[in-house]
């Protein structure tokens, strides 16, 4: 049986990167079901005063800032303001990105086959273009691929993104971020600039055990993709969020979105994909998703585990060489495994009969063949199930009743196909017909 993560263990875990990486100061946090769980924190704020890490201590969490901009997109397009699938130019029409159609859909999940920079001198001055200096820049860019054809990374496509925001809403993206999701969530400590006590970002020296201050970059324009603040305690908020655990901030069609894979990362072990603005990593048997950041100083990871609402937030005041995403997702798989050993040992409720079924849907009730392939079909907790005869646990089935003998499958096997029952002339049920497959009473 692996050790629970309790304080000790996670104590244990923070000081054995932060020695091993030469970290001055790092944080990881970790929530379950909204509610903050462990929270651990080792080295120095500030090196020169001494000043040691707290609950409180703000980091920059780079391109962590990407999920709250995606999540702006896709509330937009709940409501109808914007298109997932139009073309950039659709709303902003004097954007030249090659002639091609490159969708917002493939900004958010990083196939656009925009290139990966703003051209321009941002990264050797450390100052990022206003919005004039952004729009002229991107007559300089050149594609890499065609939209859609393959994953490649783009801080370019989100401070495209954010342009988008901006036409469509009339405000800065940043605005909409603040009132649309850090408000509500009460993320106060979730800043686009660093507030009083926040951690100095370092580097390390490649030949002493000294460390140096890296310069404080501002990203302008293109900061809706990496300028936020934080602390852990406000990721692990954000996190649950993300995992379906605020639906009056973030809807489950959003949080859907944003964890369903559109773009295979890795092509070779079919190990991470990217969904609308989340990183899906496969771990063993379940789906992890998060986000990184990295920027001059600073490290930063988020890992989120839908299924369980676990989260694991974790920065560090070093530019490179911190692992800390790979602490997280360890920190993230502990936590998960305590989790399921927990339900296993813990004594269920006993079982007690449901509401009756409707006398409509007892005709459908019982066992169907198509194509030599037994469904079950079953009334349980007051919906319509099925589920295949050979492997019931895997192909579970939840129906949502649209009409008379018309329903549509929402959870398990085949996921928006319709379920249509057909009767005699007397009522009785001749046959079903789902996703427009016959389903007989007997194996023809």
């Amino acid at each position: 049986m692996e050790q629970k993560p309790d304080q000790a263990w996670l104590r244990k875990q923070v000081l054995a990167v932060q020695r091993r990486d030469t970290v001055p100061g790092l944080t990881v946090a970790v929530g379950h079901a909204g509610d903050s769980v462990l929270l651990e924190n080792a080295g120095c704020a500030d090196v020169d005063s001494g000043v040691p890490v707290t609950d409180s201590t703000q980091f920059r969490v780079g391109s962590i800032t990407k999920t709250f901009t995606a999540a702006v997109i896709l509330g937009l397009a709940e409501r109808g303001v914007l298109d997932l699938d139009e073309p950039v130019q659709a709303y902003l029409p004097d954007v030249d990105l090659g002639r091609v159609r490159v969708r917002i859909r493939h900004l958010l999940a990083h196939c656009s086959g925009v290139q990966r920079e703003v051209p321009g001198t941002m990264w050797a001055t450390l100052r990022g273009p206003d919005k004039a200096g952004l729009l002229a820049a991107l007559g300089q860019a050149v594609p890499v691929d065609g939209p859609g054809v393959r994953w490649h990374y783009s801080n370019l496509g989100y401070a495209i993104l954010g342009q988008v925001v901006e036409q469509v809403t009339g405000r800065d993206c940043r605005a909409v971020i603040d009132s649309d999701l850090l408000a509500p969530l009460g993320l106060a400590s979730t800043t686009w600039q660093p507030g009083r006590g926040a951690a100095t970002g370092y580097r390390s020296d490649p030949y002493t055990d000294r460390v140096h201050v890296e310069p404080d970059m501002d990203q302008g324009a293109v900061g809706v993709g990496g300028q936020l603040w934080s602390t852990a305690s406000d990721l692990l908020a954000w996190g649950d969020a993300l995992a379906g655990g605020r639906p009056e901030i973030l809807s489950s069609a959003v949080v859907d979105a944003m964890h369903h894979p559109q773009i295979m990362v890795d092509t070779t072990s079919w190990s991470a994909a990217w969904g609308l603005g989340l990183m899906l990593t496969r771990r063993d048997d379940r789906i992890v998703a998060g986000h990184t950041g990295a920027m001059p100083g600073f490290a930063a990871a988020l890992s989120v585990h839908r299924a369980t609402r676990t989260v694991v937030a974790g920065l560090a005041s070093l530019t490179r060489g911190a692992d800390v995403a790979g602490l997280c997702a360890t920190v993230l798989d502990q936590a998960v495994t305590s989790l399921a050993e927990e339900r296993e040992s813990a004594v269920s409720d006993p079982w007690r009969p449901g509401p009756s079924c409707p006398a409509e849907v007892e005709g459908v009730l019982g066992r169907w063949w198509s194509e030599a392939e037994e469904t079950v079909f079953t009334w349980r907790a007051g919906h319509l199930h099925a589920h295949l005869a050979s492997r019931p646990e895997a192909t579970d089935t939840r129906f949502q009743q649209l009409s008379t003998d018309h329903y549509r499958a929402v959870e398990g096997r085949l996921p928006g196909e319709h379920l249509l029952v057909e009767r005699e002339a007397d009522g009785m049920v001749r046959h079903l017909v789902w996703a427009t497959y016959p389903h007989t009473r007997t194996p023809r």
